[in-house]
Order: C-alpha cells, then sequence, then structure tokens
C-alpha cells in the first residue's frame, strides 16, 4: 500500500499507456477487417455482370429529323389559288371552268383526234385513141384539191413528147416506138416525175385532220388548210397541217396557235 501510495501517478499513467497499446494493436487489426470487407465488396461489384440498358425511343426525334431532311417546298405560286385567284368562266351549258393556265378554252383546248394523208397519184393506164394518133390515158387523183370535184379519180391524156393538160406536161417517154416509162412535170409545182405501170407516182401533198373542242363538246372532222372552225365565240383558220401538229389563226386576234398530235399507240 506504501508502495501506491508513492507511485500512484506512475500507476495510473502506465495502464493509460496499457489501454493505449491495447487500443492501437485494436485498430490496426480493425482498419485490417474493413480493407478486406471493402475489398470483397469490390470484387462483388467488378465481378457481378451490369445489366443492359433499357433502349431509349427516339423515334418521335428520328421522324422530326427527317422532316427537317426532306421539308416540303412552299410554293407561292402555281395552280393553288391562296395567292393566285383563278378566274372561273361559265360555260352556254351551265358549267364552270376554271382558268389556270389559259389553255382550257379557245384554241389551247382543241385537240387532235387524226391526221390523214392525202395523195397525189399518176397512174399510167396504157395507150389508147383512134387512126393514126396515139393517146397515152394517165389516171390522176388529187386528194388535197380544194375542191371534191377534181379530188374525182380522173383520166387524162397526152400524145407526144411537150402536150400538155390540165396536170401535167409530158416531157419524155421510153421507148419511143412502144413507151413503158414516162417522164412528166407537173404544172402545178413544176414537180419533175418519172412513172410506168409497175410504178406509179404517189406523194403526199396535204393532210386532213380530225379536231374535237371538249368545253363545248365540239368535233370538226376531215378539216384541210383553209377551213375555218368556229368556237369559244370566235372563228379560227386553219393556216397549216403536218403529220405532226395543227396551226389555226384566230380571226379577231390573228394569233397563231399550234396543236400538237401524238398518235395513239
Amino acid at each position: 500500500m506504501e508502495f501506491l501510495k508513492n507511485n500512484y501517478e506512475k500507476v495510473i499513467l502506465s495502464v493509460v499507456l496499457l489501454g493505449l497499446a491495447v487500443a492501437a494493436v485494436l485498430l490496426l487489426t480493425w482498419v485490417a477487417n474493413e480493407k478486406r470487407a471493402l475489398e470483397e465488396i469490390e470484387g462483388q461489384i467488378i465481378q457481378t455482370p451490369p445489366k443492359a440498358l433499357k433502349p431509349v425511343d427516339l423515334s418521335t426525334n428520328v421522324a422530326t429529323l427527317q422532316r427537317l431532311v426532306k421539308a416540303p417546298l412552299l410554293h407561292l405560286a402555281g395552280e393553288h389559288n391562296l395567292f393566285n385567284p383563278v378566274p372561273w368562266q361559265k360555260m352556254p351549258d351551265g358549267r364552270l371552268i376554271p382558268i389556270r393556265t389559259g389553255r382550257e378554252l379557245g384554241p389551247g383546248a382543241l385537240t387532235v383526234k387524226s391526221i390523214t394523208p392525202l395523195y397525189t397519184r399518176v397512174e399510167y393506164e396504157g395507150p389508147g385513141g383512134l387512126g393514126d394518133t396515139m393517146q397515152y390515158r394517165f389516171k390522176v387523183t388529187r386528194e388535197a384539191e380544194k375542191s371534191p370535184n377534181k379530188r374525182i379519180p380522173t383520166t387524162l391524156s397526152v400524145t407526144a413528147v411537150g402536150t400538155k393538160n390540165p396536170v401535167f406536161v409530158l416531157k419524155e417517154m421510153k421507148p419511143k416506138d412502144n413507151p413503158t416509162e414516162f417522164a412528166l412535170e407537173l404544172v402545178e409545182d413544176k414537180t419533175q416525175v418519172v412513172l410506168s405501170k409497175e410504178k406509179p407516182y404517189i406523194s403526199v401533198t396535204g393532210y386532213a385532220v380530225d379536231l374535237k373542242y371538249d368545253p363545248e363538246k365540239l368535233t370538226f372532222t376531215g378539216k384541210r388548210v383553209g377551213d375555218s372552225l368556229v368556237f369559244a365565240g370566235d372563228t379560227n383558220k386553219i393556216v397549216a397541217i403536218t403529220a405532226t401538229n395543227v396551226t389555226v389563226q384566230a380571226t379577231s386576234t390573228t394569233k397563231r396557235t399550234t396543236v400538237p398530235y401524238t398518235p395513239a399507240p
């Protein structure tokens, strides 16, 4: 007891130091245990396969981007009527037709149904005549003539080189004694023609056309150059016909319009 009384401070200090030493040993053990626990947790996290992410629905975004790439063009002209009001024409039967292009009425609305070639034919029929005068007969057909009477096939004759009739002049014949080949010159346009009985002369010298005008449901059949067409309150004269188009001229304005022709396949 005397020892404790004289050295109690040292005893207390020794106990405190011993406690600190034990605490230090325990702390090291606790830290080691915590480190192992953390390593185990980390290992579990690394080794566990991650779950696949749920796909994000981007369909609306993709649709928006596509609309931006293929943005519709803004048409301020054309057939719409927002900025381009059009007049309407009332027809005699009460129908209303919008005038958008200017070709809905008048010559622009004409359509060609068919174009037929008109031929000039000269065919050698053979010799004939009475007495000593020999005649050489030719059948002539002129489909393009304006007068219907002149379109009828007609037999014309010549007797010798240099003689003529209303259609042609005989320029040469071979052989001279019993000719089978003839050289002619057409009176109208000085065309040189060579023909025989086996080889007649045939040439396209005009066209006839069938047209229709849908706005008034009109049909024009067998029209030729020079004929007049009455429609849309005006008279239009046919001034030219080719194998591919027809040209008409308005009497009121002298404006010419060419209507194309596309044959049916």
